[in-house]
């Protein structure tokens, strides 16, 4: 109740006139929330997904262009156990359904963009994913990214596998990111992370050089909407010189 009250406190404070036009999220914390409730992993995940749609819901209701989420890692993908990524790919379909059925997304308003090693998944899922890049590719104007497999080295060794292809060098820094996978979107403006770890663990490693960043220690599963605020209001507190 008190959050709830300071929740709408903080609405009023939030200027959606200074908001960040990109946020970034990496939602950690599922499985350790689900050992402290004593339920099996998979029941964490499952907690987090529903945590992501809510505040994907606010962050459009408040009018927030591009969305990024980490939903996976390439280590994730490598190194959890069998059963735990099976159920998280499980997810990502669920995922797929309800985002297909959503007005914003029928309506040709918001593409969905998955992006990473896709060989590292079964392949029907890989499948799906870039069917659905396909069939959202011309929506917009607002952008949903989930990043799935996917590592910051990884995009980079991928953007130079290709230009090694096409015998391309780009002319700079900015041309170079504009080729890359997340090239499609504006560098974040500001970076969330969940769960009190102070790191970027190789999420968007070329693109967050001056992304605001904050932290909180609530786990993902707990994020609500006074939290997102919080993080809202001290990107809007904040002067950003980009080294000027």
């Amino acid at each position: 109740m008190l959050r709830s009250l300071a929740a709408r406190f903080l609405r009023g404070k939030v200027s959606r006139g200074r908001l960040p036009r990109h946020i970034a999220i990496i939602p950690d914390g599922n499985r350790r929330w689900a050992r402290k409730q004593g339920l099996p992993v998979y029941a964490g995940h499952a907690a987090g997904y529903r945590v992501a749609r809510r505040t994907l819901d606010l962050l459009w209701e408040l009018g927030v262009d591009y969305v990024t989420f980490y939903a996976l890692s390439r280590e994730n993908c490598l190194r959890r156990p069998l059963e735990e990524r099976e159920h998280l790919y499980k997810l990502l379909l669920r995922a797929i359904d309800d985002l297909l059925t959503d007005p914003r997304v029928v309506n040709g308003s918001v593409r969905v963009y998955f992006v990473g090693d896709f060989t590292l998944l079964p392949g029907q899922l890989a499948e799906r994913l870039e069917e659905v890049n396909a069939a959202t590719a011309t929506n917009g104007p607002n952008v949903l990214t989930i990043a799935t497999c996917y590592g910051g080295r990884w995009e980079v060794l991928e953007t130079l596998r290709s230009l090694a292809t096409k015998g391309f060098v780009p002319n700079d820094e900015e041309e170079l990111r504009k080729l890359m996978p997340l090239g499609l979107l504006p560098e974040p403006d500001l970076l969330i992370r969940t769960g009190g770890e102070l790191r970027l663990s190789g999420f968007l490693l070329y693109h967050v050089a001056y992304t605001e960043l904050y932290f909180t220690r609530r786990l993902w599963p707990e994020f609500d909407e006074f939290e997102l605020l919080r993080a809202l209001r001290s990107y809007q507190m904040r002067e950003r010189r980009f080294g000027r």
